[in-house]
């Protein structure tokens, strides 16, 4: 198989297994590979050039190492190129007050960082720009923020740290494009009710990250227009809800105590 910066890992594990191995290899976040439920979720949205990225290395050193079993390199943008952008991009920017948010310490404390960055960025102006610093990546809240109208550069100043320079580029999507997805404007009861006795039931209170968003996704796949899952969770889980709009889900939710929460995920 010929593959370049842009093949999906998916694509690259279903032609050789043997991939997980080779990628494993190169930076300890790939592991996850190694879980059939992770690798489902993870594999068809990541290509080559974003797992280098996540995994800290160069598209070139991925590829490389995929050729020690029969892969084939076809040309791609070369990293340097991308370097080159990303400096002259950080010149831009220099005009821009930095302000500093390290949330490595909130997500050590159990807590979803997701309500601090958005009450910081929600007190800055156009003039300022935000550097989140973190041990990966934030590519789930980066995806949210980007239909904010914000954009975004990232470094790897170690191996364990990743400063990520978010700034306003746009004025993002229209409020009023949003509002055209269908919901259902119901209470949390009146969903109860409508889908008795045709609801799954899913307990994630007790899983570590990311395993509660990944049994919930897999968990909707069976859910069609008739049926719902409910859902007992230790919170309102932030970086599932864009991609249960993107499924054409909707939910509602109910709020036991602080580290009880219920939902209820419906076709939208």
């Amino acid at each position: 198989m010929i593959i370049n910066e842009q093949t999906k890992i998916s694509e690259i594990i279903k032609s050789n297994e043997q991939a997980i191995e080779i990628i494993a290899r190169i930076n300890s976040n790939f592991k996850k590979l190694k879980n059939p439920v992770l690798r489902k979720l993870l594999a068809p949205r990541v290509n080559v050039k974003q797992a280098a990225k996540i995994g800290g290395v160069t598209s070139s050193e991925m590829l490389e190492s995929l050729t020690q079993i029969g892969f084939q390199i076809e040309n791609y943008t070369s990293e340097e190129n991308i370097n080159t952008l990303e400096n002259k991009l950080e010149i831009d920017m220099n005009h821009l007050e930095k302000i500093t948010l390290d949330v490595r310490p909130i997500l050590n404390s159990g807590v979803d960082p997701f309500k601090k960055i958005m009450e910081q960025l929600k007190e800055m102006n156009d003039k300022q720009a935000l550097i989140i610093i973190n041990t990966f990546e934030p590519i789930p809240l980066l995806n949210i923020l980007k239909d904010k109208g914000y954009s975004y550069q990232t470094t790897r100043p170690t191996d364990q740290e990743v400063h990520t320079l978010l700034y306003k580029t746009s004025e993002g999507k229209p409020e009023e494009a949003k509002k055209e997805k269908p919901t259902k404007d119901w209470s949390f009861d009146q969903v109860e009710e409508a889908y008795k006795g045709k609801m799954a039931e899913l307990d994630v209170r007790e899983l570590e990250m990311p395993m509660p968003m990944v049994s919930i996704l897999e968990a909707v796949e069976n859910i069609d227009s008739e049926h719902a899952l409910f859902v007992h969770h230790k919170k309102l889980p932030q970086y599932l809800i864009p991609e249960l709009e993107n499924r054409d889900f909707s939910f509602v939710s109910k709020e036991i105590d602080e580290s009880n929460i219920k939902l209820i995920i419906f076709k939208s």
